[in-house]
């Protein structure tokens, strides 16, 4: 008997332990399991000086996979090969998304209308993403808030100004949408030894020194330098004088807009229109003279170019260049390290650089730089495990890394990044300097940040294309453009 009930009372015992585990499995079920941090070797990896809130585990989000939806750049190729690195340290799987520029405008479109959130990071073109879809774009600034979270390499306000407001806010600086991530701009590419070798006799004929940045150089002179070359210089050395970008494409809105800002022109004259953005406009200034001048001015840089420069768009054209068919040409500055080191031996090794030609007013270079943002329809897992991402793609150890990798990158967007520059890597590549000269407040051109500007940009491409290709009047061309502008606003 006495047997029976310690039998009794043990099994009582083991149920009630048992129904006592039960419960508090099924209070706790939404407790996250807390992991130990996981010791990994970083020395000699990206994360080496990488900053880490205390007690963060490396591996918390291992497992995530991150969409990341790019335009097809050469920033955008490096990181593709840099990330893997990333994954096998933190266990976050990174899935770079390279597309033409119209796919991705297209793709991105998509994803965001739809709320779909298959792309969990975005490539944020303050022109085409953050302008029209910031409100689909998660706000960074509570990322930046939490002490439990990885945080940015570097201070904000390391990041330059300008590039700043222009990639990463719209209106107003209350709410951060991105982290500026490439600034590529866009300046002149011309042949050394074209202009080394036929610099006596162009100043023979023609009474002045060609070399290219100096005030002297003005797009007058750069249509008659392209003519000069066409005319004197062998096509075994180099066809023709200059390509141009003329396809109805983003690529002849932005080289245009080099020569409009040039003469002291501007499509808009909106506060603010240009760093933070603006919902709409006030100010159309189509017809001025000033814009009336550089269309006619425009048609005329063109018409001085390779032939098929009314087909190219910024990768023809590099690709013209390299190839050894164009001696003078406007890109954006990535291209650098590819075109110095093209197949074609009269190219290699010979590739100058300097700002752009000088209309009435100035040098104007167009900026071409986007950040990183986070997709706001992503899980928060997800979100957090992209934000870990970005801290680490615009650190400045990442940053350098890409500019100095073999096929070139952007230059970086955190201003002490330039301190770290080894004096001879930045001697070889002489974009940086002249790309610094560009982002001068007297030559920096930014193209206006309009929430609805996508479909104005398509009348700025079309009629700029069909003025080329039609020859168009001018005034007539601006008259259209206002007339279009205008009616599609009412």
């Amino acid at each position: 008997m006495k047997k029976t009930l310690i039998l009794l009372l043990a099994l009582v015992a083991i149920l009630t332990l048992v129904l006592f585990n039960q419960r508090q499995l099924l209070l706790n079920r939404n407790v996250p399991v807390v992991k130990p941090v996981v010791n990994v070797d970083l020395s000699e990896t990206s994360f080496q000086n990488y900053m880490f809130p205390e007690g963060f585990d490396i591996r918390k989000y291992e497992g995530i996979t991150l969409n990341f939806i790019v335009e097809n750049n050469l920033g955008a190729n490096i990181l593709s090969l840099e990330s893997e690195e990333f994954t096998k340290l933190t266990g976050i799987n990174i899935k770079i998304r390279p597309t033409d520029y119209d796919t991705f405008i297209q793709k991105i479109n998509l994803d965001f209308i739809s709320k779909a959130g298959d792309y969990q990071l975005i490539y944020s073109d303050p022109y085409q993403t953050l302008n029209r879809f910031h409100g689909d774009l998660e706000i960074l600034n509570p990322y930046l808030e939490n002490p439990e979270l990885p945080q940015l390499q570097v201070a904000l306000d390391d990041f330059f100004r300008t590039q700043l407001e222009v990639t990463s806010y719209f209106e107003s600086s209350d709410d951060l949408y991105s982290i500026p991530f490439d600034s590529t701009t866009m300046i002149l590419y011309y042949r050394e030894d074209v202009f080394k070798n036929f610099k006596e006799a162009f100043m023979e004929d023609k009474g002045y020194d060609w070399t290219p940045g100096t005030t002297e150089f003005t797009w007058e002179r750069y249509i008659e330098i392209s003519e000069w070359i066409d005319t004197y210089v062998p096509n075994e050395i180099v066809e023709y004088g200059s390509g141009q970008m003329a396809q109805a494409h983003n690529s002849i809105f932005c080289e245009f807009s080099n020569v409009l800002a040039s003469n002291g022109g501007d499509y808009f004259r909106d506060e603010n229109i240009d760093t933070l953005g603006l919902r709409d406009f006030n100010r159309l200034d189509v017809r001025s003279p000033k814009f009336v001048k550089s269309l006619d001015l425009y048609k005329r840089i063109v018409a001085a170019s390779a032939p098929d420069s009314v087909n190219w768009k910024w990768e023809d054209a590099s690709e013209a260049f390299s190839k050894g068919k164009i001696a003078m040409m406007l890109n954006w500055d990535e291209n650098f390290a590819t075109l110095n080191t093209s197949e074609n031996f009269r190219v290699r090794a010979n590739v100058g650089t300097a700002i752009l030609p000088y209309g009435d007013k100035r040098s104007a270079n167009i900026y071409g730089g986007s950040g990183i943002g986070i997709n706001k329809y992503a899980t928060q897992a997800e979100k957090e495990a992209a934000w870990f991402f970005i801290t680490w793609a615009t650190s400045k150890e990442m940053q350098l890394r890409i500019l100095t990798e073999p096929t070139g990158g952007a230059l970086p967007t955190i201003q002490s990044a330039y301190d770290a520059i080894d004096p001879a890597f930045r001697e070889s590549h002489p974009q940086i300097d002249t790309v610094l000269e560009a982002w001068k407040p007297e030559n920096i051109y930014l193209r206006p940040k309009l929430e609805n500007f996508y479909y104005i940009e398509q009348i700025f491409i079309s009629s700029l294309h069909q003025m080329i290709v039609e020859d168009l009047d001018p005034a007539e061309v601006a008259q259209s453009i206002y007339q279009q502008i205008m009616s599609e606003r009412q």
